[in-house]
Formats: C-alpha cells, sequence, structure tokens
C-alpha cells in the first residue's frame, strides 16, 4: 500500500452528486481511488460529513461502494452507486366506519419534506370527513413526530345528549329520615327520634317535572346521530290523601292532615291510627298508613302497617310488619317455637329501620336495625346494618343466634364467655350477585348482536345495491334499538355494581371484646373464634379475611 494509502477508520473522499430530481445521491470510484480495509461505517460518515446524515441510507448501495474501493477499479466504465435517498413524511390515517372517530399516525421525513395540516385535512376530506377535526391535536402530531403516540385522536364525532325522564319532586321530609338526637356529650338517645312529619290539608307535597327532549349528535360525515327524548310520566294512580292543584296540574297538595310518605311517581298521606295496646281486646291489626300504640303488643298478635309502627311499650312474642320504620320503647321477647324449627314466636319486619332497647328471641328483617343494649339469639337479616350499642356505650352486646347484615355490624361485645354459638355475616347479596350475573350475559347478547349488525351495515355501505334497501333499513332500526336497551342495562348493572362493591367493603366492627365460640363470615370468608380475644374490625383485604385488633 502506497504511503498516501489512508488508515481504516478514514473517512474515503468521495464524489457525491444529486441526481437531477436532487432526491437521489450517487457515487462513482475515481479511477485508481483504493482505500484497503475500508467499511461500510466509513462510507456512511463521508455521507454525514456531506450533509445527508438524516436522508434514507441504502445498504446495497453503500456495501457495493465499499467493496469496490477495497480493491482497484478495473479498467472502462464505472458504474455509479447509489447511497442514499431523500423521503418525504408520510401518515397514516383511519376514519371510522360510523364517522365516530378518525386517529393519525405520522412518520417524519428523512431528508425530504414534512407531512403538512394541509396534506392531512386534504386526506381527511377524501375520505368524507367534514366537521369534528381537531386541527391543534394534528399540529401538535405534525411538529413532534417522534415523541408522539403511536396513534393520536385527531377528530370525534359530537355525541348526542339524551334527554331527562320526568323528574318528581319530593317538597316535604320523609318520616324515615328521622334520626337519634345527638346530647351534648355527644351520645345517641334511641327513645327520642323526634316528631313524625304530618302536613295539613292543602300543603304542597310534591312537584312533577316535564321530560326534556334529547339533543341530536353529528358524526364526522356530517350525518345525525340520533339522541332519546326523556320520557314523559304521569303521576301515579290511587294516590290516596292527595290531589292535583286545581290551578298547576303538575302540583299534589295534601286533602288530610297525616303524614306523607313518597311512594314511586308521587306521594301518599297516610291517616295515623293511634290505639292504647295490641291484645285480644283489639285483635289483630291491619292499617293503611302508620300506627301508634302507646303500650304493649302482647304475645300471638299481629300488627301491618303500610307506614310505620311506633311500640311504647314492650312486644312479647307478636309479630309486627311495616312498610317503613319500627320504633320500639322498650323490648322485643319471644320463644323458640319447638317443632318449627326452633323458630322465634317474635317477629319485626320493616321496609326501613327497626329500632328497640333490646331483644331476645326474635327474628327481624330491615334495612337496618338499631338496637340500644342487647340481641339474644336473634336471627337478623339487615339490607344495611346492624349496630348494637352506640359508641361510648356501656351495654351493646350480641349473644347467640345469626347477625347478618350486606354492609355493616357493630356492638361492644360479640359472643360470651359461656361461649354460646353465635354467627354473624357481612357482605353477601345473592340476590344482586344473581342479577349482576344476567345483566352481564343480556349485555353479551346484545355486544354480538350490534357487531353483527354493525358489518352487514358497513357491507351494505361498501357495495351498493347487493343488499336490499328494506334489510339495511330494518338493521338500522335493530341496531339503534339494540343500543337503547344496552344503555339501559348498563345503568342497571352500574347501580348493582355499587351496590356489589359497598357488599365488599363490609366489615364487622367490634369495640371491647370477642368471644370464643362467635363464627365470622365476611363475603365468602369466614372464621372461627376459639379463644377470647380483644376487638377490633374484621373485613376483607386483598380477598382474604383479616381481623384487625383495636388499639
Amino acid at each position: 500500500m502506497s504511503s498516501d494509502t489512508p488508515p481504516e477508520d478514514t473517512i474515503p473522499d468521495l464524489d457525491l452528486r444529486l441526481d437531477d430530481t436532487g432526491t437521489r445521491v450517487y457515487c462513482t470510484p475515481r479511477p485508481g481511488q483504493v482505500y484497503p480495509g475500508l467499511v461500510a461505517a466509513s462510507v456512511v460518515a463521508a455521507l454525514r460529513e456531506a450533509g445527508y446524515g438524516d436522508w434514507a441510507v441504502l445498504e446495497a448501495g453503500v456495501q457495493g461502494l465499499t467493496e469496490a474501493l477495497c480493491r482497484p477499479a478495473p479498467a472502462g466504465h464505472q458504474e455509479p452507486f447509489l447511497l442514499a435517498e431523500a423521503l418525504d413524511g408520510r401518515f397514516v390515517l383511519n376514519v371510522d366506519p360510523q364517522g365516530l372517530e378518525a386517529s393519525l399516525h405520522v412518520e417524519g421525513p428523512r431528508g425530504g419534506r414534512p407531512t403538512t395540516l394541509e396534506q392531512v385535512l386534504q386526506a381527511l376530506a377524501d375520505k368524507g370527513v367534514t366537521q369534528g377535526v381537531d386541527q391543534e391535536a394534528i399540529s401538535a402530531l405534525l411538529k413532534q413526530p417522534e415523541w408522539a403516540p403511536e396513534v393520536a385522536v385527531i377528530g370525534r364525532a359530537t355525541a348526542p345528549v339524551n334527554g331527562t325522564d320526568s323528574v318528581f319532586e319530593s317538597l316535604v321530609p320523609e318520616a324515615r329520615e328521622r334520626i337519634p338526637r345527638i346530647d351534648d356529650r355527644g351520645r345517641a338517645d334511641y327513645r327520642d327520634l323526634g316528631e313524625l312529619v304530618q302536613v295539613s290539608p292543602g300543603a304542597p307535597l310534591m312537584r312533577r317535572h316535564h321530560a326534556t327532549p334529547g339533543t341530536p349528535g353529528q358524526n364526522l360525515f356530517g350525518a345525525p346521530i340520533p339522541a332519546r327524548d326523556g320520557r314523559e310520566r304521569s303521576f301515579a294512580t290511587r294516590l290516596h290523601n292527595v290531589a292535583r292543584d286545581p290551578e298547576d296540574p303538575d302540583l299534589l297538595r295534601a286533602t288530610v292532615a297525616g303524614m306523607p310518605v313518597v311512594v314511586p311517581n308521587g306521594v301518599i298521606v297516610e291517616e295515623l291510627l293511634d290505639v292504647k295496646q295490641v291484645d285480644l281486646s283489639s285483635g289483630h291489626l291491619n292499617f293503611e298508613g302508620s300506627v301508634r300504640i302507646r303500650g304493649d303488643v302482647s304475645d300471638g298478635m299481629r300488627v301491618v302497617s303500610t307506614g310505620d309502627i311506633e311500640v311504647g311499650g314492650m312486644v312479647e312474642g307478636a309479630t309486627l310488619e311495616a312498610g317503613g320504620d319500627v320504633l320500639i320503647r322498650h323490648g322485643v321477647v319471644g320463644q323458640l317455637q319447638h317443632g318449627q324449627g326452633h323458630q322465634p314466636t317474635a317477629v319485626i319486619k320493616a321496609g326501613g329501620k327497626v329500632t328497640a332497647r333490646f331483644m331476645e328471641n326474635a327474628r327481624v328483617e330491615a334495612a337496618t336495625v338499631v338496637v340500644q343494649e342487647q340481641l339474644v339469639h336473634c336471627q337478623v337479616t339487615a339490607r344495611q346494618s346492624v349496630i348494637v350499642g352506640a359508641a361510648g356505650a356501656r351495654k351493646g352486646q350480641i349473644v347467640g343466634g345469626q347477625i347478618r347484615s350486606r354492609e355493616l355490624i357493630e356492638c361492644r361485645l360479640l359472643g360470651s364467655p359461656t361461649s354460646p354459638h353465635t354467627i354473624v355475616v357481612v357482605g353477601v347479596d345473592p340476590e344482586g350477585q344473581d342479577r349482576l350475573e344476567q345483566l352481564d350475559t343480556r349485555l353479551a347478547e346484545k355486544q354480538k348482536l350490534c357487531d353483527e349488525l354493525s358489518r352487514t351495515l358497513y357491507f351494505a355501505s361498501e357495495h351498493p345495491g347487493r343488499v336490499d334497501d328494506n334489510f339495511v333499513q330494518r338493521a338500522r332500526n335493530t341496531l339503534l334499538q339494540a343500543r337503547e336497551d344496552m344503555a339501559e342495562l348498563e345503568s342497571e348493572r352500574e347501580g348493582l355494581v355499587q351496590q356489589v362493591e359497598r357488599s365488599q367493603d363490609a366489615s364487622i366492627h367490634v369495640r371491647e371484646r370477642v368471644h370464643a365460640g362467635v363464627e365470622v363470615h365476611v363475603a365468602d370468608r369466614a372464621r372461627r373464634i376459639n379463644q377470647e380475644v380483644v376487638g377490633g374490625a374484621f373485613f376483607l383485604r386483598e380477598g382474604e379475611l383479616v381481623f384487625d385488633h383495636a388499639p
């Protein structure tokens, strides 16, 4: 090798030239130009030094030139090698067939011209997009394509806004919302629940607000997206003791004095039944309204009320059934029926809350159960919570029986030193779970139908004349109905999911002590307490039942 032969890492001196379009770089080795040991990276470095570093390098041309420069060129004409070319930026535009969304993917230029906003807008126009384009999103993507996401949304349809159904606004407080009075020391007085809500004749009770129309949306092609108008609903029929205002038919007023109770699409006024006691002299009571009993309810008697029941004395082996709340100023004492599956003779059922000082051998079903002192050998089912003994109270014990609640059980003492079998259960709602599974199945069926119809309509739009017009219209109508059905199912499912999630957050709180013989269930997890422990909280953590002891 002559003394002027460059070393291997020397950048070769190349005769680079552009073609007539100025977009391709060629090189023809000069006669006698030899670089023994030359590598392709050196040729690429020469391109970079010449200002073509960001062009698209053609490996075949670079490798061919490298090999040609490693040995003397043969005599005669030498063909040029194509080393690099300038490539313009490019993009991929996708528009949803239904015109709901448009997305863009941009690749930057390699020595050529970048993609422009005008090019993208023209491509959108070519696809029939007339509205809903986000030019700012396009510009941001074009300025920084190397940092942009692989696919960015640059256009969305204007969603329709469904109308609202008729709304029935209650103008009076509900009796079920009464709460215990809290004294200045923070203690709840379960004997004082405040006055029952009552109204006078002519009092306004409920106002109906009319349904509102929906606002159609618009897809990217400018076509309307239908919206559902709100459903107009009337006041319920057979609303007793109320009437429409003659000058305002959307307003209900009371016609008698009594207790207002909100019902679906309306309100009624319940006249209060006030009796001294319930025994053989009064017979069973079945009343369309609320009942106040000043004394006791004797063994074997039955009181049924569509409203609230208030008992000033004791309930002794009797049955109380109320559509609203049940308030028992003293206690409930029943017996176990031998030969009847050892079921308690005292039965209390309420659509709302049951409140009592103590209960023994009673079966209770309600939304919430609040007991001041003790639950002894009772069968309790609560849709929300069971509270035995207010916070800070010296009493509040659950002994024996089975206490079930969807969300919360709270007491001061759980079980007793004699270790009776005591079962406490929270976080279980079988009816809600079954309904949720049914909704999931129906939603999957509706989604499958929507997918099939969408594919059919897309095929029809791409192949005009191959699908009967009447069939296409029926398919569109069926698709719209299926989507409305899915929206209603989703709404119901959302409410059930919230209920199930609340059940998963269920817990049992024992403020002081848990005795042996207690069986604890939280959702599908269980634990038996074999020795006395200090109080704490039972709940689920990552699907497992844990007991967090009180400090």
